[in-house]
């Protein structure tokens, strides 16, 4: 297993940076980053809210997903590129740049609704994506102390994931209260990541850059990165559990709006109370995995995952005939604490998995590694729907509680093997 020095990692961050400077250095760093990466998926979120308002009734469903597929595209082919530039260049120019471009980006959704203009615009999103995820996750790794790394990438899942719900709840806010004038929601996110850039470009520092960068740059930059068993073994089940998030994202939400009725402030009242259980979930296991090792929080979180997979496969199955007057509702409160349970050591995973990521990364590889990872998660978000979709057309119910119990095994088969391999590289430690 390759790790990064401990002098670099959890000594002193730089040249005069003495006692509390230390500290506060330490808080305007990841204070940055938590504010980038929450601005951009809040952005991403309310495109999802806004998009089908704003581009009007009229624009068919094909239309639509190519519209809305072109941010995770873009971001999927820019993350590997985006992760070579930070290895051999840093990782702050491409932060508050991608963050600037996110704001810039969503102001010129206010220009036209074309759908052809949308689409380029979200395209130049998903660019902006794919920076800021990369960098941000690199100068994670590159100066969260290895003691308290799984503890700060709790913090870091937990802002991505509730960006996204925040994102959700702030667009249906905003869609009721800008209803006759839907371009000032993409005026407010615009104004959210142009305060998120600012904050980088003044706070962010690299005080060990050369230390983190390298001075050549070729294919076996990234092939090295591929043919780490340990890598992949952690970056797979990302894949297979972001199929599943798009999925949700797609699906759950069209029906939150066209079949409950919900309006946009009841959607957010529901998201805002769930990020907070989200955020103690992911913290609780991030410094759970700090004491205990990564491997068995994880090995909690992929159990809890395939838990959770096959009860929402069991629920889809046994759901009852449209039209049953108040049969769904009831249905799905019997499903409320299975759920529940499961939701909540599901959420070990996270934290835990994106440290030991960190944990085994090449100290010169790690923006080509967070880069791998992008990938897999945008490769993910593209298909996650397409998948999903033909597998109900085509298979009906059954068809998806197949799916979501193959998701759910392969993770514990991957989580099981990283298990054994860090045992065996390190006799009697998980990880």
């Amino acid at each position: 297993m390759t790790t990064s020095p401990p002098v670099e990692v959890e000594g002193d961050v730089g040249a005069g940076d003495k006692g509390g400077d230390d500290h506060h250095w330490y808080l305007r760093l990841t204070s940055s980053l938590y504010i980038a990466t929450f601005a951009v998926r809040v952005g991403f979120a309310i495109i999802f809210i806004a998009f089908p308002l704003y581009l009007g009734a009229d624009l068919g469903y094909l239309e639509y997903a190519l519209i809305l597929s072109t941010w995770p595209i873009v971001e999927m082919v820019a993350v590997l590129a985006v992760g070579a530039t930070i290895d051999r260049r840093g990782r702050k120019t491409v932060l508050w740049t991608s963050t600037l471009l996110a704001g810039i980006a969503l102001f010129g959704f206010t220009i036209s609704n074309n759908p052809l203009w949308v689409a380029m615009n979200n395209g130049v999103m998903g660019l902006a994506a794919a920076g800021i995820l990369v960098a941000s996750l690199a100068l994670m790794a590159d100066y969260a102390p290895q003691s308290k790394r799984g503890r700060e990438m709790g913090v870091f899942e937990f802002v991505q994931m509730f960006g996204w719900l925040a994102g959700f709840a702030i667009g249906g806010v905003l869609v009721e209260v800008f209803k006759d004038n839907l371009a000032m929601v993409f005026v407010f996110a615009g104004l959210l990541c142009l305060f998120a850039a600012g904050y980088a470009f003044l706070n962010v520092r690299e005080p060990r850059v050369k230390s983190y960068t390298t001075e050549k740059l070729a294919w076996s930059h990234l092939w090295s990165v591929l043919r780490q068993r340990s890598v992949m073994l952690l970056i797979l089940p990302w894949f297979l559990i972001y199929l599943l998030i798009s999925a949700a994202f797609t699906f759950v939400f069209k029906a939150s709006f066209e079949e409950l009725a919900l309006t946009g402030y009841q959607l957010a009242a529901i998201l805002a109370g769930g990020g907070v259980v989200i955020l103690a979930t992911f913290v609780l296991f991030g410094r759970l995995s700090d004491r205990l090792g990564r491997a068995p929080v994880m090995a909690i979180g992929a159990l809890g995952m395939a838990c959770l997979m096959v009860i929402v496969g069991v629920m889809v199955v046994t759901a009852p005939e449209d039209g049953a007057d108040g049969a769904a509702s009831e249905h799905f409160n019997q499903f409320i604490a299975p759920l529940a349970v499961s939701g909540f050591f599901a959420g070990a995973f996270a934290p835990s998995a994106l440290a030991a990521l960190v944990d085994v990364s090449s100290t010169r590889r790690r923006g080509m590694t967070m880069g791998v990872y992008g990938f897999a998660i945008s490769l993910a978000m593209a298909t996650g729907p397409i998948v999903a979709g033909a597998l109900i057309d085509g298979l009906g119910s059954y068809g998806l509680l197949v799916y979501l119990a193959a998701c759910g095994l392969l993770i514990l088969l991957l989580v099981f093997l990283r298990w054994r391999d860090a045992t065996a590289e390190t006799p009697g430690i998980s990880e």
